[in-house]
């Protein structure tokens, strides 16, 4: 098992190699997209729209999570960090903003569309970063964080989500044979 990257030291010791990590963390979404596209028809309506638990996102609400931070949140934080001295940071209640937009009622095609095109542009963003932008630093939530730090969070928080969607479609009935996936 990998050991976890100490964010601080990783920073400090070669920031470059950091900084070409993260950002290639955070692309990667864009060929699991990709891939989800050549299957999404085969994923049963209860998987994209269901709840698998009362208050839990479906798993459009889950991708129009990443579109809405990448689209609205993310880029205006990066922006903050850039070009303010000391900028704080509102935390979002991400889970009742995707409710309230209805994603679930949009199709998962059109949904991936957006997460793919939105993350493109979230990345082309961090690419044009100077080295020095990656040092700048914000607070949220009464914590201090530097960019890298930022985007090391937004690279968890996608991790979390498409572990739980990972999970949905792993025991989801997707063969001809209405057998789950194998383990």
């Amino acid at each position: 098992m990998r050991e976890s990257i100490d964010i601080n030291e990783a920073q400090a010791q070669n920031p470059e190699d950091l900084r070409g990590a993260l950002i290639d963390h955070l692309a990667y979404l864009v060929e699991e997209i990709e891939a989800l596209q050549t299957v999404v028809g085969s994923v049963p309506d209860q998987i994209k729209n269901g709840r698998p638990a009362p208050g839990a996102l479906t798993m459009k609400e889950l991708y129009g999570a990443i579109a809405t931070l990448d689209e609205e949140v993310r880029p205006g934080r990066i922006e903050r960090v850039t070009e303010e001295d000391e900028p704080t940071l509102s935390p979002v209640d991400i889970d009742a903003e995707v409710r309230e937009a209805g994603w679930n009622e949009r199709e998962l095609t059109t949904i991936l569309d957006r997460v793919e095109a939105a993350r493109h542009q979230l990345v082309d963003r961090l690419n044009a970063l100077s080295p020095e932008a990656w040092h700048r630093a914000a607070t949220l939530e009464d914590e201090h964080y530097t960019l890298f730090e930022l985007v090391h969070r937004m690279t968890q928080e996608d991790l979390q989500r498409l572990r739980d969607l990972g999970y949905r479609l792993h025991g989801a009935h997707l063969s001809d044979r209405d057998e789950p996936l194998p383990t």
